[in-house]
């Protein structure tokens, strides 16, 4: 007989105190413990209770039966039931606190806070509110070993015969308040699949995404909306997300709860989406948008931007900031009409693309309104919350992409993700005050498993995910979804994500062409890419039945096909069209497999987006083989080593001081494991500590010997220019000379078009992009850039430092913070602009 004492495998780090030492047990014997709930508990609290004796059945074969209180209030003490409740809603849950036996003063005023304990011999979850009562349902769920991807990925349950909780008195709340998801630019595949398997994109469709949002502990949603309208389609969608717990919103460019469609199937009678002409019109269609559903639990998105996702008017930032001022003041008072108050319901204003230049130049909102900063559309966060911001009533909030499609790229296909850089630049925003909203783009929402559990773990407990943390989150997710593999066998699939991830980072599959990569560089890394499909096909004779499904989205699939595309451009590199063909053909078989054959079909649709032979930013028509695309490889594959090069690398986590320097005070350089293309990088412990520009910071050292032309290039994260009106700076220092500043935005792609002379003049606080460098690694050569190199598609920027007027020779160099959202993560000494590199020359030994 097997016995599961559940444990907490933990996603994170949750507070947890002991109380009682006694067991629960949930089931034995073929009998599993009744469910009590309040009839007049939040509805969505009811559904979930039921999930929960659903997900006993998963486990034991035999489901927990779900009994109202009023039929159940006298038999009480008779034996031991799961009592579930919200504070102010369960009779039951009330009388308990009454009675001084259930504690709930560690999550009194906490919003979504939830506890669990074992009272007079009864399995206790107690919620703040209705989500809290349902987070703490679903994580007796995920204790007992349902994954929240036991439907959306396949994930297996393991058959336990016997069920326990024997955890104690546990309690948790959310850091960050909203957190969610975008499902967007859902065309071909999201949109497809809802059709085929629902009908449509429909609340049918969106029952199962609520179910798994309220699984992760997320609470907020963006609906997809490029061709639905989400709203109208069909009525049920919102009033099913309100009943279940789903705070509803619209995305960034969609104001007052109206989808872009909803207006384009109106225009002729609301007209031209043009405030400054059109107001009374457009203010009748955002208030009917806001009547609609202003019984439902929103957080409304204001603002405006043009039709569709564009700037707005004719692209004159002073003009459109003065229709913004009037668009925002009519919005707010749709809103004061309809709920009594202005700041009756929370608000958001997204600051992106171009509206960030507003920002920049002044432009800001009622106090109330939240901030939405966003990133670069490929994972790095433009801004980091100031002193003055973090003071908002509104707070601060973070729109981020996993997912892209637009400018600069389309990064759709796959997951091109690592935990660690999810890490990195989520603890920035969290530490500078980004705290209120985090929703994430996920386009399809698959195959972005991984990532999104991630994201949703850390906005719930940052404190609780250290930098060191990730390889242990990622083996314990594994370990979630593929929870009958042995031990060795998740740790491996585990790696395995790792690392076809972190593969995809140094170049992503859409931004892949001919001739990226110079000879040595292309043999390795197909070495790297063969490995990684061996391991999969090893991997995939072990894997049991009942978890082949779940093993092909989440590893199989991303990482071979992953590898097959980076193998099949080196092979276009090298003019083998023949190899070229057959991992096209090898593509499609694991395309159609994954939409056709896995889970009986299940995913079919899911999996359509074409990845193959990018001539622009948007998806391509179809899969086009790379070579017939015209490209020309811009760099000989094979050098004369005659004249040997004595460019050399050093990884950034060689150096050669002791760690007082380096850390001093525990408020240093640290070292980022798995960060970047290397190892690790280093970072600064405290992202929120700035240092003196006068050499006193924290030191990084390392020997170097140089050539008469004295240069080095640093190779850093493509860290935005996140605080503009002070600077992005790192310290530069050879033996015992003055130390340069360097302005480390050298090299900044600006997508945005905020550095022109014209947005320079009418901004508050940016400075001018210094000249980029003409290095041969930044990919400039002959003194034009190659085809798609720049610091967003390579994941790096490269920074050239001359010491001029210095021998040739060994010398000690020294990198100096100043700026701590600067993350290091290599050296090349002797740069030579005569010998192609992507990632730059070898470590010298």
């Amino acid at each position: 007989m097997n016995k599961l004492s559940i444990i907490t495998v933990l996603l994170c780090a949750w507070l947890s105190v002991s109380a009682q030492s006694e067991n629960f047990c949930i089931a034995k014997n073929g009998k599993t413990a009744t469910i009590i709930i309040d009839e007049n508990d939040w509805k969505g609290v009811i559904r979930a209770a039921k999930d929960l004796g659903d997900d006993v059945r998963k486990v034991t074969g035999v489901a927990s039966p779900i009994v109202e209180y009023a039929a159940m209030s006298s038999q009480l003490t008779k034996q031991a039931h799961i009592l579930i409740g919200t504070i102010g809603k369960s009779r039951l849950i009330d009388s308990l606190i009454r009675q001084k036996k259930l504690d709930t003063k560690k999550i009194k005023g906490h919003w979504e806070g939830y506890c669990i304990d074992v009272v007079d011999g009864n399995l206790v979850i107690a919620g703040n509110d209705k989500r809290g009562t349902i987070y703490g349902i679903y994580e007796i769920s995920k204790r007992i070993g349902v994954s929240p991807w036991y439907w959306m990925a396949d994930a297996p349950v393991v058959h336990q015969d016997e069920l326990y909780y024997d955890d104690g008195y546990d309690y948790s709340w959310p850091a960050v308040k909203y957190r969610g998801i975008f499902i967007n630019d859902e065309w071909p595949s999201f949109g497809t699949w809802c059709t085929k398997h629902f009908g449509g994109i429909n609340s049918k469709a969106y029952e199962k995404v609520f179910e798994l949002l309220l699984r992760l502990k997320a609470n907020y949603f963006w609906p997809a909306m490029c061709g639905t309208n989400f709203n109208e389609d069909d009525p049920e969608s919102p009033r099913l997300a309100d009943e279940m717990g789903i705070v509803m919103g619209t995305s960034h460019h969609e104001p007052m709860m109206r989808s872009h469609r909803e207006y384009l199937q109106r225009k002729e009678q609301v007209g031209p989406w043009d405030y400054a002409t059109n107001k009374e019109r457009v203010d009748q269609f955002f208030r009917e948008g806001m009547e609609r559903n202003k019984n439902y639990d929103n957080l409304v998105t204001i603002g405006m931007r043009g039709d569709g996702d564009v700037a707005m008017g004719k692209g004159d930032d002073a003009e459109n900031m003065k229709t913004l001022h009037k668009v925002i003041d009519g919005q707010r008072k749709i809103i004061k009409d309809i709920y009594g108050r202005a700041e009756a319901v929370p608000q958001l204003w997204a600051i992106f693309t171009e509206v960030q230049r507003y920002y920049d130049a002044g432009f800001t909102v009622p106090d109330d309104v939240t901030l939405l900063f966003c990133d670069n559309n490929w994972g790095y966060i433009r801004r980091k919350g100031t002193e003055k911001e973090r003071k908002r009533k509104g707070g601060l909030g973070l729109y981020y992409h996993i997912d892209m499609n637009g400018g600069p790229w389309n990064d759709r296909w796959v997951n091109t993700t690592t935990v660690p850089k999810l890490r990195e630049q989520l603890h920035l925003a969290y530490k500078s005050g980004i705290d209120r909203i985090w929703i994430i783009n996920v386009g399809d929402l698959k195959p972005k498993e991984m990532p999104i559990s991630f994201i949703m773990d850390y906005a719930w407990d940052p404190d609780g995910l250290e930098h060191d943390s990730e390889n242990g989150w990622l083996n314990d997710w594994t370990k979630s979804v593929l929870g009958c593999l042995s031990a060795k066998d998740i740790k491996e699939c585990a790696r395995i994500i790792a690392d076809y991830s972190k593969y995809n980072l140094w170049r992503k599959p859409e931004v892949q062409v001919p001739g990226l990569f110079n000879y040595h560089e292309m043999m390795k890394l197909n070495d790297l890419w063969q490995s990684i499909m061996l391991r999969c096909e090893v991997l995939k004779e072990r894997v049991p039945a009942e978890a082949q499904n779940a093993f092909y989205q989440l590893v199989y699939y991303p990482a071979v096909a992953s590898a097959g595309v980076a193998m099949m451009y080196n092979a276009a590199t090298m003019g083998d069209s023949i190899t070229v063909c057959n991992y096209m053909t090898k593509d499609q078989q694991l395309t159609d497999y994954y939409n056709k054959v896995m889970a009986n079909g299940k995913w079919d649709g899911m999996m359509l987006d074409n990845h193959i032979g990018y001539t622009q930013w948007s998806i391509p028509e179809k899969n086009r083989h790379p070579m017939s695309l015209g490209y020309k490889v811009d760099q000989p594959l094979l050098y004369s080593f005659a004249k040997p090069s004595k460019e050399y690398s050093i990884p950034v986590i060689d150096f050669t001081n002791n760690k007082r320097e380096v850390h001093p005070c525990f408020n240093g350089w640290e070292i980022l494991w798995g960060l970047g293309r290397g190892k690790g990088c280093m970072g600064a412990r405290d992202v929120m500590k700035e240092w003196p520009a006068d050499g006193s910071g924290p030191k990084l050292e390392y020997d170097i010997d140089l050539t008469e032309e004295g240069k080095i290039a640093i190779g850093i994260l493509p860290t935005q220019d996140i605080v503009p009106a002070r600077g992005l700076r790192l310290g530069v220092q050879i033996d015992e000379k003055p130390m340069q500043v360097i302005d480390a935005r050298q090299g900044l792609h600006d997508e945005f078009q905020e550095y022109t002379p014209k947005n320079l003049a009418q901004s508050k606080n940016l400075k001018p992009l210094p000249p980029h460098n003409n290095l041969l690694l930044s990919g400039w050569k002959d003194g034009r850039k190659m085809l798609r190199r720049d610091e967003v598609f390579d994941n790096i920027r490269w920074l050239e430092v001359n010491f001029a007027n210095t021998t040739p020779g060994k010398h000690k160099l020294k990198l100096i913070m100043i700026d701590p959202e600067i993350v290091i993560e290599t050296i090349v000494v002797n740069p030579d602009n005569n010998r192609y590199s992507y990632f730059g020359a070898p470590k010298r030994y």
